[in-house]
Parts: C-alpha cells; sequence; structure tokens
C-alpha cells in the first residue's frame, strides 16, 4: 500500500515565542529535534474527509486571515512541497494572500532538499490540504492534525491536544 509522509503539526509550537509577546498562542510544548512525521496510507478515508472539510472551509479561513477578530493569529495553511515526487504535506504561515495564491513561510524543517524551515513559498489554493489559527488560544481548523493524533504515542497525543487548547 502506497503511503505518503504528513509532518505533524507538533513544529508549530516552535515559533510561539514570537508570538507570544503580543497574541495569544497555543501553549509551548518541548520542541523535538525534528520535526514528527506520521505517515498515512495514500486514501486513507478519514484523512481524505479531513481534506474535504478544510477544502470546503478554505473561503471562510482566508476572509478570517484578512480580516482577523480579537484573539486571532498564527495564520497557516498545510500543502504538499513536492507535488512531483513523494508527496511531503507541510506546515506554512500565511505572510498574504490574493486570488488563488497564498505567500508564506514554511514552519516546518522539511525533508526535501532544496527547501529550509523559514523559506517563503508561493502556494497555490488548490493545492492546500488543511489550514488552521490560533482563537484565544485555541487552534482552529487543523483537521489533518486531529486525524493523526490516534496514530501517536498516548503522551506526545495529550501534549499536542494540551499545546492546540484541544
Amino acid at each position: 500500500m502506497q503511503k505518503f509522509a504528513m509532518l505533524l503539526a507538533i513544529a508549530l509550537a516552535a515559533p510561539v515565542a514570537a508570538h507570544a509577546q503580543s497574541q495569544p498562542t497555543p501553549k509551548t510544548t518541548p520542541r523535538p529535534a525534528h520535526d514528527r512525521i506520521v505517515d498515512v496510507a495514500k486514501g486513507d478515508p478519514e484523512m481524505q474527509a479531513a481534506i474535504a472539510k478544510a477544502r470546503a472551509e478554505l473561503p471562510g479561513f482566508f476572509a478570517r486571515s484578512a480580516a482577523p477578530q480579537s484573539g486571532d493569529s498564527y495564520f497557516l495553511v498545510k500543502y504538499n512541497l513536492t507535488p512531483q515526487g513523494t508527496a511531503e504535506f507541510i506546515w506554512a504561515e500565511v505572510i498574504a494572500h490574493k486570488g488563488d495564491t497564498t505567500i508564506a513561510r514554511l514552519i516546518n524543517n522539511p525533508r526535501a532538499p532544496g527547501f529550509a524551515k523559514g523559506q517563503q513559498v508561493t502556494v497555490r489554493n488548490a493545492d492546500i490540504i488543511d489550514w488552521g489559527y490560533v482563537k484565544n488560544g485555541v487552534m482552529q481548523g487543523n483537521y489533518t492534525t486531529r486525524i493523526l493524533l490516534p496514530h501517536m504515542a498516548p503522551a506526545e497525543a495529550a501534549a499536542l491536544r494540551r499545546a492546540y487548547g484541544w
């Protein structure tokens, strides 16, 4: 059965310190030396449903990111960094969005050569599989991460739930 890698959103805790001074963010968790990757079977029905839900709600996400409400911060998108090769789904923080294009900054440490954490990327809306943002300290969206939680060690999943206010 073919698999593809999903970079786990545990890396979202890494940039928290930069945001914590002025905006509410998820509670921090110890930062691993590398980003956690969870492999999921290609076509997994739960993951496909999570992706469909995120894509259906994408217009609302971009409307919210364009006009954040009090307590909103840290707007993210998840997309396939390497669509021509083995899939590597990765999170990036939204810098700007216009039309069907998002300019974002990678927040995970990519496996793929030629990419680096912090690198600015251009992402087409059609390539986005998930989104998330923090609302009053609680992570919103992040549907693919929610599907990955049962595939993690219980302590790791519990730490992530606490970090995201779930």
